[in-house]
């Protein structure tokens, strides 16, 4: 084979895999509640922040436009999407179907070791959002390591990128439940929920983890309606 066409391949390679590796900091990036919903968003700015030329940053963006976590704007601009009400409770109750199911078949299996892990994610959830001042994106950092490590837990990993996926379109929503002026720490139901939870894993009680999951997710999911300004459209 020509020389010239396996350093092609070569070449090629390694710039799906810089893209690939921008895509999944985008990804995080999105994930962590950084941006908040409807801020808007540049090639440039996302090269800055990733530390990385516009090139495979407007790759990764093509892909994230496809996966609904960005919104391209007429003006070519890009935009944090913020879900229609009618949308949000959509994927909430795509939410509490496909996670509830994961806790319930992740406890079924569950390892001791396991436990001790999402325990370790809950405790510091808990020392996190008793601070007098709130840092959100640990905070969120936390919650999520939480969930993941659960849903993981499960062995099912193309049920765990689906998850991924749908928490891709809500996680810049996920500050809103936290990061409110109005609403103290002390108040968060998901305290009570992740201790539900951890009891049910220590127990291997399976409905017992999907209701403390579809809890936790719904509660939030109602005080981000109170304050989320989502369109009722």
């Amino acid at each position: 084979m020509d020389n010239s066409i396996l350093e092609g391949l070569l070449d090629k390679q390694e710039r799906i895999t810089v893209a690939d590796q921008i895509y999944q900091k985008t990804r995080q990036l999105l994930m962590s509640g950084a941006v908040p919903p409807g801020e808007k968003v540049t090639l440039r700015g996302l090269a800055a922040v990733l530390n990385t030329s516009p090139m495979p940053v407007r790759e990764a963006v093509n892909k994230l436009v496809a996966e609904g976590a960005l919104e391209m704007l007429p003006s070519r601009g890009l935009r944090v999407p913020k879900p229609s009400l009618p949308k949000f409770r959509e994927i909430v109750r795509i939410r509490c179907c496909m996670e509830g199911f994961a806790a319930a078949e992740a406890s079924k299996i569950m390892t001791d070791a396991t436990v001790a892990r999402i325990r370790q994610y809950a405790d510091e959830f808990d020392r996190l959002g008793h601070r007098p001042k709130i840092d959100t994106l640990k905070t969120i950092e936390a919650n999520r390591n939480l969930h993941f490590t659960l849903y993981e837990a499960a062995g099912m990993p193309l049920l765990v990128g689906m998850i991924e996926n749908i928490w891709l379109q809500i996680a810049p929503l996920f500050s809103l439940s936290m990061g409110s002026k109005d609403r103290k720490s002390e108040s968060w139901e998901s305290f009570s929920h992740h201790a539900a939870l951890l009891g049910a894993l220590e127990r291997r009680d399976a409905e017992g983890a999907r209701a403390a999951v579809v809890a936790d997710i719904s509660d939030a999911a109602l005080y981000i309606e109170k304050t989320g300004n989502l369109d009722n459209t």
